[in-house]
């Protein structure tokens, strides 16, 4: 049966045109849909004495920070986490750090930390 024309018709009469997908949009929808389940994310925390004792992490919805990462904004794409720790690191003695977590399981648990400049 030929689906690139074929109609169909709705219970709300509305119409609905079905197309064959390229090659290459069927790879873009497949690449999306294994990175939106890529369990990886980022986010920002601060160090406050440096000795990895006192981290606070970034909750940027309450424009303040938690001491669980729990409470921290994830980041899908860590030029974002970047950004958003330069722009809250302005004014501050210390810079925003950035960790790398996984969400897998529904947990989250640090992958790597990023270490302070010194």
């Amino acid at each position: 049966m030929d689906m690139k024309n074929k109609k169909i018709e709705t219970q709300h009469d509305i119409e609905v045109d079905f197309v064959e997908l390229t090659a290459e949009q069927i790879h873009e929808l497949k690449h999306s849909l294994k990175d939106s389940e890529d369990p990886v994310r980022y986010v920002v925390y601060s160090d406050i004495l440096g000795n990895r004792k006192w981290r606070f992490w970034l909750n940027v919805s309450y424009d303040g920070y938690g001491n669980s990462i729990d409470q921290a904004t994830l980041f899908k794409r860590e030029h974002i986490a970047r950004a958003v720790a330069k722009a809250y690191s302005e004014g501050r003695k210390n810079d925003l750090l950035i960790a790398k977590i996984t969400t897998k399981g529904g947990r989250r648990r640090v992958l790597k930390y990023e270490k302070p400049k010194k």
